[in-house]
């Protein structure tokens, strides 16, 4: 008995040691989201869906403002569109002991849309059931939580994973990708004839919209928000004016009534390259973070004079 009891310890010891290993190869290459539940409390965010995740640089926005550093936390419009899944999260992850912080909110149609059947029951909102709802500890480091909960592959592909994407410790999601003018229209073929289908089930959702405006209100306590409309390509452009027709309408009117600024780069489609017809370049990404960056500058500066001359 003592015998089998030591081959089982022996056992255990090695199914231990092989696990450790494994997890411990879970960097920015195996997956896009892991390193974000790894990282401690940040303060200054950088919210939306996976276009934010690639389009804004947060290194790009320290070197613009800094005396603050900016986390991207960022995933995709069906993991954090607005809700109360996203905005726990958030709360979860934000450092409230900072202060004199800033926001930069990413939105577009489809992350205050729903595709239930109805699109304003959020108990029928389907993140509440993806790793962003299951993981509640996103500090940790290693994060067994979404090893074990989170993450759907095969463990194993931490070995030799060799993914497009790396995710950067400051949350930053690179993906670089060598297309050929064929491919590179296969894969927007695909992204228009995918969101196109989407319009059949996708609905506006006003929960939604209240739950950015939760989101928003939430952060004001802690700094500055700006709202952010990322550009896409031609294509993208009509779809999302068939989902939601009075967007922007709407997210000005959330602007002015929560007091923030709307940056609306939507139709600059033609200024930047985008790998799939809507998520940018890592080029794009570079142009498009400063150009962001220096709006917000010039929108903070004039704010300072206006505030002398009072």
């Amino acid at each position: 008995m003592k015998h089998y009891l030591y081959k089982l310890f022996l056992f255990s010891v090695v199914i231990a040691i092989s696990i450790g290993f494994v997890f411990s190869r879970a960097d920015g290459h195996f997956d896009p989201f892991y390193k974000r539940f790894t990282s401690a409390k940040q303060s200054s965010l950088i919210l939306g869906s996976s276009r934010v995740a690639q389009g804004l640089m947060p290194s790009v926005f320290d070197k613009t403002f800094s005396k603050k550093t900016f986390y991207n936390y960022g995933f995709t419009y069906n993991t954090c569109p607005f809700g109360p899944t996203y905005l726990k999260s958030i709360k979860n992850k934000f450092d409230t002991q900072s202060k004199n912080d800033m926001f930069i909110i990413s939105v577009d149609p489809w992350v205050i849309s729903s595709d239930g059947i109805n699109p304003n029951d959020s108990l029928q909102f389907d993140e509440s059931e993806s790793f962003l709802g299951k993981i509640t500890s996103v500090n940790c480091n290693p994060n067994l939580s979404y090893l074990i909960k989170g993450y759907s592959d095969m463990y194993v592909k931490m070995l030799y994973n060799k993914s497009p994407y790396f995710l950067h410790d400051d949350g930053w999601l690179e993906v670089t990708v060598d297309l050929t003018a064929e491919q590179h229209q296969k894969m927007v073929d695909k992204t228009v004839k995918d969101y196109t289908k989407m319009l059949d089930t996708y609905k506006y959702s006003k929960v939604r919209l209240d739950y950015l405006k939760k989101t928003i209100l939430y952060l004001k306590q802690y700094g500055t928000v700006y709202l952010v409309r990322l550009p896409v390509g031609t294509e993208m452009i009509a779809i999302e004016n068939q989902l939601i027709t009075d967007f922007d309408a709407k997210i000005y009117e959330l602007s002015k009534a929560t007091s923030v600024n709307y940056i609306n780069l939507f139709k600059d489609t033609t200024i930047y390259d985008y790998i799939d017809g809507h998520h940018l370049t890592k080029e794009s990404s570079l142009l498009i973070s400063k150009k962001v960056a220096n709006f917000i500058e010039n929108i903070e500066e004039n704010n300072r004079l206006q505030n002398e001359n009072q």
